[in-house]
């Protein structure tokens, strides 16, 4: 599956993608060629360890070998859950934002590109200065959104 743009606020000219995680459902090579394309900067992967090693191995490789690009952050998070650390959290969202704000090209990622990665995103687009409810639309049209009443419940509060 494709990485999908979210549409960011006019004045923060860097890109931000939503995807499954790398090579899970695509070829390595593309995955790797995808990441060149856009030149990513960082990569945020919401899984846990284990679920990277088990679901894409060339990726967990490429990131422990240090051969995927740009800077990697994981933010573990159960799937259709939130994280157990909003601390970590907060501080996953800066990074993001920060680097958007830089020109750079951000990937949030989880396993299936969907409710962990559309709770991160909304959080960072609100973190940009959207409202909840802008937030949340944008993200949708890139093909993400929470998909639990926790995680919903957390972009609103966040």
């Amino acid at each position: 599956m494709a990485w999908r743009r979210v549409e960011l606020p006019a004045e923060v000219p860097g890109s931000l993608w939503l995807g499954s995680m790398p090579g899970r459902w695509e070829p390595w090579p593309e995955s790797l060629a995808q990441a060149e394309r856009v030149g990513l900067v960082l990569t945020v992967c919401l899984t846990e360890p284990e679920e990277v090693a088990d679901l894409s191995p060339s990726y967990r490789q490429a990131v422990d070998a240090a051969q995927w690009p740009g800077r990697w952050l994981n933010l573990p998070i159960r799937n259709l859950d939130v994280p157990d650390d909003v601390e970590r959290l907060r501080d996953t969202v800066e990074a993001v934002a920060a680097t958007l704000r830089q020109g750079g090209a951000v990937l949030l990622h989880c396993a299936a590109g969907i409710g962990r990665t559309g709770t991160a995103a909304a959080c960072s687009l609100k973190h940009l200065g959207l409202d909840a409810a802008e937030a949340l639309r944008r993200v949708e049209v890139a093909g993400s959104n929470p998909q639990t009443a926790l995680q919903s419940g957390l972009v609103n509060r966040f």
